[in-house]
């Protein structure tokens, strides 16, 4: 079994009754499912785009926090020594 690639930016396109969670080829990642009923138990719409737009936000936090650890590994390198 051979690795997928989610290509990015990911983006969130609502359809009946769900978010949907797309890759920059249009890949399906996540769906996000919703009813304003409050009798279901399901998210509301306002919850599951909320939900949809956090995973949407995953490539960017990866690249984020893979930056951060970069600069504290070059400032740990550039840290006079004792």
């Amino acid at each position: 079994m051979t690795a997928r690639s989610f290509p990015s930016p990911w983006t969130v396109v609502e359809g009946p009754g769900a978010f949907c969670v797309e890759d920059a080829e249009g890949g399906r990642i996540a769906w996000t499912y919703f009813d304003d009923d409050a009798g279901t138990g399901a998210m509301t719409r306002g919850e599951a785009h909320r939900v949809a737009k956090a995973i949407a936000m995953v490539p960017e936090m990866r690249t984020i926090i893979r930056s951060l650890q970069d600069g504290l590994a070059q400032a740990e390198d550039d840290a006079p020594t004792a």
